[in-house]
């Protein structure tokens, strides 16, 4: 007897439970088509584009261990959230951090707009050409010494904000950068400033310079050390042939650097069998002598497809007062979509 009578006392307990259960249900999907009334889905006019890249290298070294290596493995996610506003998230499986790039660009008008997030900090051209459209396996020393952000193996990338766009022949970027490099909180109160000014006189001619102000503090507790770049670019590329150049001076505290490269090519098949020539210099302390290295470059590429290709470069080594120090052939095959 006592059984059944907690058993008709568990009923209505059971039946309260379950229509507090259903209110609920009915009242949060009620709130869920309220809210949905009120905030639209945000919907993009343009599909997102998925691309990427990886690179397969074989260096041999005179002097030196061969190797087979992977440089790149990357994937870009890019798209356009509304209108006049775009994003573009890249990461690389090799490297580490792999986050490279994530920006929104807000483009108000062709003649200004401004980018927030991750991306290349705007000095150099070479700096701003992606590993996937260079014409030699390998940047310029100068480039991978005093770019900024390369300087500090952060890839050419920083965080910040910068204006940005294009009126008649000229092309500009301004920004402000933490200076630290990619992934990173700036280490110190100032923040570092970068510009690139390029004019397009011809269609095939672009001249330019640019110029980076900031601060380095390599050790926390220490002082904030002078990071000043200056650099003057440019490139010519007529039909199938092309000419690029740039030279970059810099100040590190009280330590003057300087170098510069000059590359040529041309397409012997058009947009499909490239010769290129290159010879770049680097100077670390223009103060002390018989410290410049320089490199020659001479390498061919094949295109099977867009930017899928396959680049040979032998590249010669010499140390001022030395001579030939090194010679490596390197293969690298490039597939991307």
């Amino acid at each position: 007897m006592l059984d059944s009578g907690m058993a008709r006392m568990r009923r209505p307990v059971s039946w309260a439970i379950g229509l507090i259960v259903l209110g609920v249900l009915f009242a949060s999907g009620v709130a869920s088509g309220q809210d949905n009334k009120e905030t639209p889905p945000v919907t993009s006019s343009r599909s997102f584009r998925l691309s990427g890249y990886t690179q397969f290298l074989y260096n041999y070294w005179d002097k030196g261990t061969d190797s087979f290596s992977i440089p790149r493995a990357r994937l870009t996610l890019s798209g356009e959230l509304l209108k006049n506003i775009r994003f573009r998230i890249q990461i690389d499986g090799v490297k580490s951090p792999a986050l490279l790039d994530a920006n929104v660009d807000f483009l108000f008008n062709p003649a200004y707009g401004l980018r927030i997030g991750q991306y290349y900090v705007p000095v150099s051209l070479e700096n701003n050409t992606s590993d996937s459209e260079m014409d030699t396996i390998l940047r310029s020393q100068v480039v991978n010494s005093l770019a900024p952000s390369r300087d500090l193996g952060s890839q050419g990338r920083d965080i910040g904000a910068m204006f940005m766009g294009r009126y008649s022949i000229a092309e500009y970027y301004l920004g402000v950068f933490n200076g630290a490099g990619i992934n990173k909180l700036d280490t110190n109160k100032a923040k570092d400033l970068g510009a690139r000014l390029i004019l397009h006189p011809l269609e095939s001619l672009a001249i330019g310079g640019s110029f980076y102000k900031g601060r380095n503090n390599p050790v926390q507790t220490g002082p904030d050390l002078t990071r000043d770049r200056v650099a003057l670019e440019a490139s010519w590329m007529p039909g199938s042939f092309s000419l690029k150049g740039e030279f970059i001076s810099a100040k590190d505290d009280i330590t003057s650097k300087s170098g510069w490269y000059l590359q040529g090519g041309y397409f012997v098949l058009p947009k499909k069998l490239q010769a290129i020539v290159k010879w770049d210099t680097y100077d670390k302390d223009r103060d002390v002598s018989a410290d410049r290295t320089d490199l020659l470059t001479l390498g061919v590429n094949w295109f099977l497809w867009e930017k899928t290709k396959l680049m040979a470069n032998y590249t010669l080594y010499r140390k001022e007062g030395e001579g030939t120090t090194n010679q490596a052939i390197s293969v690298q095959f490039q597939a991307a979509f």
